[in-house]
């Protein structure tokens, strides 16, 4: 028969090893709530790398809070402003001032941003002894020849994500992601790639789709709107490409989205056999008394106006650009648009769009392009994207759909 003690301790070790826990709320109460485990710190010179394990109970992003003092009563958890990294990194490098001890807590989240904070010693906190700092190793950083502020950037894939981390060399802020299927070797290849994220920090969760090869890219946006951007590759962009296996579920929780498999292609010749949707019908001639009927109107052989268009610009495009996809779309229009290089123009707006892009950079980019297709005459085509950038601009395509499709009735 078991002892009661060894029976408590039992449920001692059950309680701690479980998924969730009950936490203490600030107000005094108690709720049920999903923790990380297994927190470690290791230390280099001034550097404390942090492991833990994820929840499997909620997948929100984990919330990083750091200490001089130990969390306790007298100095709360609350009233730090933690470092969120996202889920499935369950690593963090963190950069520290000072020699001495630090604190670490980490607080799982659920998608919707609730956090439980709960704090289990010897599983979501940790105190790490930071010795002598070695300011020689710090200089070190700064690589000679090589102006960037990011170094170190790594893409490595952690299961069906790829975890981009990258440290920094000198101060900066608003760093701008970009991913891309070629090499990024020079500022040109910046054009071909997609902006992930224009505010990112290490380290960062991407979800990509699985089976393609993807290199990375960081940049400050001070350096995109000033042009001064310098790309160096094995500092602010990977050498090596990280490809997602294709069994990979594509982050459905990050990412929902997304999807790994293509939708199936209809045959409307299965769905409807024949060749109907071919066949033009023959032109009814009018009865004599509707021919005489239109004579008399005097609209017999008459054709409407030609409509004089103006290339129309949206106000956000005529401004100095921030950086990022607005950057790229930006140049253009202040580029081939404003010189009326219309078949310039074209080719870079289609290049643009064969990248996905955020919906309001696109909307305005396929507005674009479609004017391109109307001044060079391609007025099918220019019907085409008007109606595809109608959703986000109906008012301002109007006009233009009824001006294609006038021309398309010559």
């Amino acid at each position: 028969m078991m002892k009661p003690r060894q029976f408590r301790l039992v449920i001692f070790l059950a309680a701690f090893f479980t998924v969730s826990a009950y936490a203490q709320t600030k107000s005094g109460g108690s709720i049920l709530a999903p923790f990380v485990s297994r927190l470690q710190g290791e230390v280099k010179n001034n550097l404390i790398r942090l492991t833990w394990i994820d929840s499997q109970d909620v997948r929100g992003p984990v919330f990083i809070y750091r200490s001089q003092t130990p969390f306790d009563n007298a100095h709360p958890y609350y009233l730090v402003h933690p470092i969120e990294a996202p889920y499935g990194a369950q690593s963090y490098i963190d950069e520290v001032e000072i020699p001495g001890e630090w604190h670490y807590f980490i607080a799982a989240s659920d998608a919707q941003g609730r956090r439980y904070e709960i704090l289990i010693p010897y599983g979501n906190t940790v105190t790490v002894r930071v010795g002598e700092i070695q300011q020689e190793s710090l200089r070190s950083m700064r690589i000679p020849g090589v102006s960037s502020k990011i170094i170190g950037l790594e893409a490595s894939v952690r299961g069906d994500g790829v975890l981009v981390s990258f440290r920094l060399s000198a101060p900066a802020r608003n760093l701008v992601l970009y991913r891309s299927v070629n090499p990024i070797t020079k500022t040109q290849d910046l054009l071909n790639a997609v902006l992930v994220e224009d505010r990112v920090f290490s380290p960062f969760m991407d979800y990509p789709v699985p089976g393609i090869p993807y290199y990375y890219a960081v940049i400050t946006e001070d350096e995109l709107v000033s042009g001064s951007t310098e790309i160096y590759p094995g500092y602010n962009a990977t050498v090596n490409a990280a490809e997602v296996s294709t069994q990979s579920r594509v982050g459905l929780t990050a990412s929902p989205g997304i999807r790994a498999i293509p939708l199936p292609l209809i045959s409307v010749n299965a769905v409807s056999p024949g060749n109907g949707y071919e066949d033009v019908p023959a032109p009814t001639p009018l009865s004599p008394e509707a021919a005489r009927a239109v004579n008399s109107l005097g609209l017999q052989g008459a054709s409407p106006p030609l409509p004089q268009k103006t290339p129309r610009v949206f106000d956000q495009d005529l401004a100095p650009p921030s950086g990022g996809e607005e950057y790229v779309l930006r140049s253009v229009v202040q580029g081939s648009f404003k010189n009326r290089d219309w078949p310039v123009c074209r080719d870079e707006l289609l290049q643009y769009l064969s990248l996905p892009r955020s919906a309001a950079a696109e909307g305005r980019a396929r507005f674009y392009l479609a004017q391109a297709y109307y001044f060079t005459g391609s007025y099918r085509e220019a019907l085409f994207e008007f109606l595809t950038a109608q959703t986000t601009y109906p008012k301002e395509t109007v006009d233009w759909v009824q001006a294609s499709l006038t021309m398309l009735t010559r």
